[in-house]
Protein backbone atom coordinates (compact mmCIF):
# COMPACT_ATOMS: atom_id res chain seq x y z
CA UNK A 1 0.00 0.00 0.00
CA UNK A 2 1.13 3.64 -0.69
CA UNK A 3 2.33 5.71 1.69
CA UNK A 4 -1.08 6.65 4.18
CA UNK A 5 0.64 9.79 5.71
CA UNK A 6 1.51 11.26 2.69
CA UNK A 7 -1.82 10.58 1.26
CA UNK A 8 -3.14 11.88 4.18
CA UNK A 9 -1.69 15.65 4.29
CA UNK A 10 -1.74 16.04 0.80
CA UNK A 11 -5.25 15.67 0.30
CA UNK A 12 -5.71 17.66 3.69
CA UNK A 13 -3.92 20.31 2.68
CA UNK A 14 -5.31 20.54 -0.79
CA UNK A 15 -9.08 20.32 0.49
CA UNK A 16 -7.96 23.06 3.15
CA UNK A 17 -6.67 25.08 0.38
CA UNK A 18 -9.64 24.24 -1.81
CA UNK A 19 -12.20 25.57 1.11
CA UNK A 20 -10.57 28.55 1.60
CA UNK A 21 -10.22 29.51 -2.22
CA UNK A 22 -13.94 28.42 -3.16
CA UNK A 23 -16.29 29.44 0.14
CA UNK A 24 -14.00 32.36 -0.03
CA UNK A 25 -14.73 33.80 -3.25
CA UNK A 26 -18.79 32.67 -2.20
CA UNK A 27 -18.42 35.55 0.91
CA UNK A 28 -16.64 38.05 -0.84
CA UNK A 29 -20.16 38.05 -3.26
CA UNK A 30 -22.90 37.53 -0.45
CA UNK A 31 -21.00 39.12 2.70
CA UNK A 32 -22.40 43.36 2.81
CA UNK A 33 -19.60 45.23 3.32
CA UNK A 34 -16.93 43.12 1.08
CA UNK A 35 -15.16 44.37 -2.04
CA UNK A 36 -16.92 41.86 -4.24
CA UNK A 37 -20.33 42.25 -2.60
CA UNK A 38 -22.95 41.66 -5.27
CA UNK A 39 -20.88 40.63 -7.56
CA UNK A 40 -22.35 38.61 -10.66
CA UNK A 41 -22.85 34.78 -10.39
CA UNK A 42 -19.98 34.31 -12.97
CA UNK A 43 -17.22 35.19 -10.62
CA UNK A 44 -18.32 32.47 -7.81
CA UNK A 45 -17.85 30.01 -10.79
CA UNK A 46 -15.01 30.91 -11.92
CA UNK A 47 -13.71 31.63 -8.32
CA UNK A 48 -14.07 27.98 -7.37
CA UNK A 49 -12.67 26.26 -10.54
CA UNK A 50 -9.30 27.89 -9.74
CA UNK A 51 -10.19 27.19 -6.09
CA UNK A 52 -10.13 23.50 -7.45
CA UNK A 53 -7.00 24.16 -9.36
CA UNK A 54 -4.91 25.56 -6.69
CA UNK A 55 -6.04 22.99 -4.46
CA UNK A 56 -5.34 20.31 -6.74
CA UNK A 57 -2.16 21.74 -8.15
CA UNK A 58 -0.55 21.78 -4.32
CA UNK A 59 -1.47 18.49 -3.80
CA UNK A 60 -0.31 17.14 -6.76
CA UNK A 61 2.83 18.70 -6.63
CA UNK A 62 3.42 16.81 -3.51
CA UNK A 63 2.78 13.52 -4.51
CA UNK A 64 -0.72 13.27 -3.47
CA UNK A 65 -3.28 12.08 -5.94
CA UNK A 66 -5.33 14.89 -4.99
CA UNK A 67 -8.82 13.81 -5.37
CA UNK A 68 -10.19 16.35 -2.53
CA UNK A 69 -14.03 15.08 -2.81
CA UNK A 70 -15.15 12.27 -1.64
CA UNK A 71 -17.50 11.24 -4.66
CA UNK A 72 -14.23 11.22 -6.73
CA UNK A 73 -12.15 9.24 -4.26
CA UNK A 74 -15.22 6.39 -4.44
CA UNK A 75 -15.37 6.66 -7.73
CA UNK A 76 -11.60 5.85 -8.29
CA UNK A 77 -11.56 2.82 -5.61
CA UNK A 78 -14.56 1.18 -7.26
CA UNK A 79 -12.97 1.79 -10.73
CA UNK A 80 -9.75 0.58 -9.35
CA UNK A 81 -8.01 1.81 -12.41
CA UNK A 82 -5.37 3.97 -9.84
CA UNK A 83 -2.42 1.62 -8.18
CA UNK A 84 -3.08 1.69 -4.72
CA UNK A 85 -5.45 4.58 -4.73
CA UNK A 86 -7.78 1.51 -5.97
CA UNK A 87 -7.38 -0.36 -2.45
CA UNK A 88 -10.87 0.28 -0.35
CA UNK A 89 -7.70 0.54 2.11
CA UNK A 90 -6.85 3.55 1.93
CA UNK A 91 -10.42 4.49 1.27
CA UNK A 92 -10.90 6.05 5.10
CA UNK A 93 -7.34 7.88 4.55
CA UNK A 94 -8.37 9.67 1.92
CA UNK A 95 -11.96 10.28 3.58
CA UNK A 96 -10.84 11.66 6.74
CA UNK A 97 -8.40 13.87 5.19
CA UNK A 98 -10.68 15.75 3.03
CA UNK A 99 -13.12 16.15 5.94
CA UNK A 100 -10.15 17.72 7.99
CA UNK A 101 -9.56 19.90 5.29
CA UNK A 102 -12.60 21.11 4.46
CA UNK A 103 -13.46 21.78 8.35
CA UNK A 104 -10.19 23.56 9.09
CA UNK A 105 -10.59 25.50 5.97
CA UNK A 106 -13.84 26.85 6.46
CA UNK A 107 -12.89 28.01 10.17
CA UNK A 108 -10.39 29.67 8.54
CA UNK A 109 -12.69 31.47 6.35
CA UNK A 110 -14.74 32.28 9.06
CA UNK A 111 -12.23 33.87 11.07
CA UNK A 112 -11.23 35.86 7.70
CA UNK A 113 -14.54 37.41 7.18
CA UNK A 114 -15.38 37.71 10.80
CA UNK A 115 -16.41 40.91 11.34
CA UNK A 116 -19.07 40.61 8.62
CA UNK A 117 -20.14 37.20 9.77
CA UNK A 118 -20.94 39.16 13.36
CA UNK A 119 -23.35 41.56 12.01
CA UNK A 120 -25.45 38.92 10.42
CA UNK A 121 -26.28 37.06 14.07
CA UNK A 122 -26.28 40.14 16.53
CA UNK A 123 -30.28 40.47 16.64
CA UNK A 124 -29.74 44.56 17.07
CA UNK A 125 -28.30 44.13 12.61
CA UNK A 126 -30.61 45.06 10.05
CA UNK A 127 -29.40 42.19 8.46
CA UNK A 128 -30.48 39.33 11.59
CA UNK A 129 -31.68 36.65 10.16
CA UNK A 130 -30.19 36.74 6.64
CA UNK A 131 -29.22 33.52 4.86
CA UNK A 132 -26.21 35.37 3.88
CA UNK A 133 -23.66 33.27 6.25
CA UNK A 134 -25.49 30.05 5.61
CA UNK A 135 -24.78 30.82 2.16
CA UNK A 136 -20.98 31.06 2.22
CA UNK A 137 -21.02 27.85 4.08
CA UNK A 138 -23.15 25.43 1.95
CA UNK A 139 -25.49 24.94 -0.65
CA UNK A 140 -29.11 25.43 -1.17
CA UNK A 141 -31.79 24.52 -4.00
CA UNK A 142 -33.30 27.90 -5.43
CA UNK A 143 -36.80 25.25 -5.88
CA UNK A 144 -37.36 22.71 -3.42
CA UNK A 145 -38.49 20.25 -5.22
CA UNK A 146 -36.34 17.15 -3.77
CA UNK A 147 -36.02 14.43 -6.81
CA UNK A 148 -34.86 17.48 -9.13
CA UNK A 149 -32.70 18.55 -6.49
CA UNK A 150 -30.77 15.48 -5.98
CA UNK A 151 -30.92 14.84 -9.99
CA UNK A 152 -29.20 18.48 -10.47
CA UNK A 153 -26.62 17.29 -8.06
CA UNK A 154 -26.31 14.03 -9.35
CA UNK A 155 -25.85 14.81 -13.06
CA UNK A 156 -23.22 17.90 -12.34
CA UNK A 157 -20.90 15.26 -10.32
CA UNK A 158 -21.35 12.26 -13.04
CA UNK A 159 -20.09 14.72 -15.39
CA UNK A 160 -17.01 15.61 -13.04
CA UNK A 161 -16.60 12.08 -12.15
CA UNK A 162 -16.58 11.27 -15.86
CA UNK A 163 -13.87 13.80 -17.28
CA UNK A 164 -11.69 12.60 -14.19
CA UNK A 165 -11.39 9.29 -15.15
CA UNK A 166 -11.62 10.03 -18.42
CA UNK A 167 -7.96 11.57 -17.85
CA UNK A 168 -6.99 9.06 -16.17
CA UNK A 169 -7.56 6.40 -18.97
CA UNK A 170 -5.81 8.25 -21.24
CA UNK A 171 -2.98 8.69 -19.61
CA UNK A 172 -1.00 10.90 -21.80
CA UNK A 173 -1.44 14.28 -20.60
CA UNK A 174 1.27 16.10 -18.79
CA UNK A 175 0.56 15.91 -15.23
CA UNK A 176 0.41 19.16 -14.69
CA UNK A 177 -2.40 19.59 -17.03
CA UNK A 178 -4.55 17.88 -14.75
CA UNK A 179 -5.69 20.00 -12.29
CA UNK A 180 -5.88 23.25 -14.78
CA UNK A 181 -8.28 20.76 -16.87
CA UNK A 182 -10.23 19.87 -13.77
CA UNK A 183 -10.73 23.69 -12.62
CA UNK A 184 -12.19 24.50 -16.30
CA UNK A 185 -14.45 21.43 -15.63
CA UNK A 186 -16.01 22.94 -12.50
CA UNK A 187 -16.04 26.75 -14.00
CA UNK A 188 -18.19 24.82 -16.96
CA UNK A 189 -20.49 23.14 -14.77
CA UNK A 190 -20.87 26.35 -12.56
CA UNK A 191 -21.52 28.05 -15.47
CA UNK A 192 -24.47 25.74 -16.93
CA UNK A 193 -25.58 23.54 -13.74
CA UNK A 194 -25.59 25.75 -10.48
CA UNK A 195 -28.90 27.44 -11.39
CA UNK A 196 -30.80 24.93 -9.47
CA UNK A 197 -29.12 24.00 -6.04
CA UNK A 198 -25.83 25.87 -6.41
CA UNK A 199 -23.53 22.78 -7.31
CA UNK A 200 -22.22 21.35 -4.23
CA UNK A 201 -20.89 18.35 -6.47
CA UNK A 202 -18.90 17.35 -3.58
CA UNK A 203 -19.85 16.10 -0.75
CA UNK A 204 -17.71 17.46 1.87
CA UNK A 205 -17.75 20.49 0.39
CA UNK A 206 -21.40 21.24 1.55
CA UNK A 207 -21.34 19.43 4.68
CA UNK A 208 -18.57 19.49 6.65
CA UNK A 209 -18.95 23.79 6.23
CA UNK A 210 -22.56 23.27 6.85
CA UNK A 211 -21.27 21.83 10.36
CA UNK A 212 -18.99 24.65 10.98
CA UNK A 213 -22.31 26.92 10.12
CA UNK A 214 -24.02 25.00 13.25
CA UNK A 215 -20.96 25.67 15.48
CA UNK A 216 -21.06 29.64 15.21
CA UNK A 217 -25.09 29.21 16.11
CA UNK A 218 -23.39 28.24 19.71
CA UNK A 219 -21.16 31.90 19.90
CA UNK A 220 -22.62 34.06 22.26
CA UNK A 221 -23.73 37.08 20.58
CA UNK A 222 -25.26 34.71 18.02
CA UNK A 223 -28.85 33.47 17.55
CA UNK A 224 -29.63 30.10 18.66
CA UNK A 225 -32.86 29.52 16.16
CA UNK A 226 -30.86 30.07 12.84
CA UNK A 227 -30.81 26.97 10.89
CA UNK A 228 -28.28 24.89 8.69
CA UNK A 229 -31.38 23.59 6.77
CA UNK A 230 -30.12 19.91 7.74
CA UNK A 231 -33.57 18.81 5.62
CA UNK A 232 -31.66 19.45 2.87
CA UNK A 233 -28.55 18.50 3.41
CA UNK A 234 -28.57 15.09 2.69
CA UNK A 235 -29.20 16.10 -1.05
CA UNK A 236 -25.45 17.32 -1.83
CA UNK A 237 -24.27 14.32 0.02
CA UNK A 238 -25.99 11.35 -1.21
CA UNK A 239 -26.64 12.59 -4.70
CA UNK A 240 -22.75 12.82 -5.80
CA UNK A 241 -21.60 9.98 -4.17
CA UNK A 242 -23.98 8.01 -5.52
CA UNK A 243 -22.38 9.64 -9.13
CA UNK A 244 -19.16 8.58 -8.02
CA UNK A 245 -20.40 5.04 -7.44
CA UNK A 246 -22.32 4.26 -10.75
CA UNK A 247 -19.69 6.61 -12.96
CA UNK A 248 -16.98 4.78 -11.39
CA UNK A 249 -18.58 1.46 -12.38
CA UNK A 250 -19.88 2.49 -15.90
CA UNK A 251 -15.57 2.95 -16.95
CA UNK A 252 -15.11 -0.78 -15.66
CA UNK A 253 -17.03 -1.55 -19.05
Amino acid sequence: MENAGMHFFTEFLGSLILIILGNGVVANVVLKNTKGYKSPFLMIALGWGFAVAVGATVAAALGGKAHLNPAVTIAVVVNGWESGVGSWGLLPIFIAAQFLGFFVGQIIVDLFYFDHIKKYFKKDSEDFGTKSVLAMHSTGPQTRTLWVNFFSEFIGTALLVAFILAIGKIGTLPTYLGPIFVGMVIMAIGCSLSGTTGYAINPFRDFTPRIVYQLLTFLPFANREESADWQYSWIPVIAPMSAGVLVGALFLI
